[in-house]
C-alpha cells in the first residue's frame, strides 16, 4: 500500500466508534448447514468472537446487518452482546443510516465489513468499508481495507485488532481478562 493510501487508512481506522458486518462469507465462511430435522449449523470463528469482546470493552458499538434470518446469528448475538441486531433486511443501507442517527455518528465513525454485492451500498456510505480476503472482486474494489483473512477465518479479529491498536485502545481493552 502506497504511503499516502496508509495515511488514509490510518485516518479512517482511528474515526472508528461503530463496526457493523455481514454474517454469511463474514462472521461465518458463508456455507449453510442443515441436518436431518431442519436445524440449521452455523460455524463462527473464535478469534472473531474475542475480537468483538475486546471492541465492545473498548467502547465501539458492534452491529450486524443481514441479509437472512436466523436463530443461530440471534444466538451468537446475544452471546457477544451485540449493540445492535438487524436480520432478514435486503437493503442494508437503510439500518446502517439508521444507526448513524440512533448514534448520532458521522458516517466517517462507522466502518462496515462486508462480502457481496449486497453490501456495496453501505460500502459507498461507511467511513471505513472492509472487504474481508475471499470477497466477491466488486466489494474488494470498493473497500478501504482487504483483509488478509478470509471470512469465518478471523478477518473481523483482523480489522477490530487494527482498529483498537491504532486508536490505543487495545491495551484497556485486555484488561478485562487479566
Amino acid at each position: 500500500m502506497a504511503g499516502k493510501d496508509l495515511k488514509d487508512l490510518k485516518t479512517r481506522i482511528q474515526q472508528i466508534r461503530l463496526v457493523a458486518m455481514d454474517v454469511d462469507g463474514v462472521l461465518t465462511e458463508g456455507r449453510l448447514m442443515y441436518t436431518a430435522d431442519q436445524q440449521e449449523i452455523c460455524c463462527f470463528n473464535i478469534k472473531d468472537g474475542m475480537g468483538l469482546t475486546l471492541a465492545r470493552h473498548a467502547g465501539l458499538k458492534i452491529v450486524i446487518i443481514s441479509g437472512r434470518e436466523s436463530e443461530v446469528v440471534a444466538r451468537r448475538a446475544k452471546d457477544l452482546q451485540f449493540s445492535a441486531v438487524y436480520q432478514g433486511v435486503i437493503n442494508k443501507l437503510g439500518p446502517f443510516l439508521q444507526l448513524q442517527s440512533k448514534y448520532n455518528l458521522t458516517k466517517e465513525q462507522m466502518c462496515y465489513i462486508g462480502d457481496d454485492i449486497n453490501d456495496l451500498p453501505i460500502f459507498q456510505e461507511a467511513g471505513l468499508a472492509v472487504a474481508v480476503a475471499d470477497a466477491v472482486e466488486e466489494v474488494k474494489l470498493l473497500a478501504h481495507y482487504v483483509t488478509k483473512l478470509p471470512g469465518g477465518g478471523g478477518a473481523v479479529r483482523e480489522i477490530i485488532d487494527k482498529i483498537l491498536h491504532l486508536q490505543g485502545l487495545y491495551q484497556e481493552a485486555i484488561k478485562f481478562f487479566r
